[in-house]
């Protein structure tokens, strides 16, 4: 009895002691997760989150001055892409909702490239798209564009040419003779020889220089002089016309473009009075080009009630995957598929 009563007071403060830890244990465990969340929320994965992006008409965005325009009733999409960087957090909601893909960093910002920088490098891609799209736009129309100057696209290895030019120079003239065309290369370079040096006057990053090039032989013509470049005619249109594009970069608005100045340009409703929504680069032969994020932009276009969306042929399987109910994908590879399909619509 006396043994029993000398162990029963241990037990007791034993078990007091362990009840006093449940709280400090609690709070300890509660901090510790608070801790992980914190760092899971601050530490930013190598992804980027894609979702569907602002939409507009892309009509709204020519502007065309001393010719008749003829304002479209009918609506042609232009789509975007928001994306964003993101946390382990937002990664795992980003990874549920079949709206929106998780892409790698370094498949679309380059190696060392600051934000500012590839925000340039985009708006840079849209100014060059809208002028390939004026142009092709124009030709198809019938309109000839008017040659303004010739840049140098590259420079061969191994000839006199790579000392004193560069790719990006624009060509003021060659042996005092004015240059607007690269057919005016030609009859600058007769009567010159292998070895013989012109002169060339150039334009380098808003600097005026003058240049002495030797002449190089051509491999695929024994005996043929030849500068050792290659060129790109620079044009302007017959009359005024923009597009004005506002903060939105990249290639992808192309083929929209070039169908909205069509259908502004001419009478009649290209779209036959639908909302048909699209995305694709544009070349200059007419070909349309793939982008990225179709299925975001597949997403975007329905929810802003477009009965059609046009796609790259390149990217229309993945198209096909995209979250969606009653939009119609239709696949393009050329200005051309695009038109046809549009004048084939009935009536809204």
């Amino acid at each position: 009895m006396s043994g029993s009563s000398l162990l029963s007071p241990p037990k007791k403060a034993e078990s007091d002691r362990r009840s006093g830890l449940w709280p400090v244990a609690l709070i300890g465990s509660l901090l510790f997760v608070g801790f992980l969340s914190l760092l899971a929320w601050n530490i930013e994965l190598p992804y980027l989150a894609w979702s569907a992006g602002p939409v507009s008409d892309a009509s709204d965005g020519i502007v065309v001055d001393d010719m008749t325009v003829y304002p479209p009733d009918g609506e042609l999409l232009m789509l975007t892409v928001v994306s964003q960087d993101v946390n382990i957090f937002e990664s795992v909601i980003a990874g549920v909702d079949p709206t929106v893909d998780l892409v790698r960093k370094q498949a679309v910002v380059r190696q060392g490239e600051s934000d500012q920088e590839y925000r340039s490098r985009v708006l840079q891609q849209m100014d060059d798209s809208n002028r390939v799209a004026i142009t092709v736009a124009l030709e198809h129309l019938g309109y000839e564009m008017v040659p303004t100057g010739v840049i140098i696209n590259n420079v061969l290895d191994a000839v006199p040419a790579g000392t004193v030019l560069e790719p990006g120079d624009l060509v003021v003239s060659v042996n005092g003779a004015p240059v607007k065309s690269v057919d005016d290369f030609p009859p600058a370079l007769e009567g010159y020889g292998i070895g013989d040096t012109i002169e060339m006057t150039i334009e380098r990053n808003g600097d005026v220089m003058d240049v002495s090039v030797v002449l190089a032989e051509r491999d695929d013509s024994p005996g043929t002089p030849m500068i050792g470049i290659g060129l790109s005619q620079l044009t302007e249109p017959p009359f005024p016309i923009s597009i004005q594009s506002g903060d939105v970069g990249g290639p992808s608005a192309g083929m929209m473009h070039t169908l909205a100045i069509i259908d502004t340009l001419t009478p009649g409703e290209l779209t036959n009075g639908h909302v048909v929504a699209g995305t694709g680069t544009i070349q200059l032969d007419g070909t349309v080009g793939n982008i990225g994020g179709v299925r975001q932009k597949v997403v975007g276009a329905e929810a802003a009630g477009a009965e059609y969306i046009m796609v790259p042929q390149g990217n229309y399987e993945s198209a096909l995957t995209a979250e969606r109910d009653h939009i119609q994908i239709v696949p393009i590879s050329t200005l051309d598929d695009a038109i046809s399909f549009l004048e084939g619509l009935d009536p809204a």
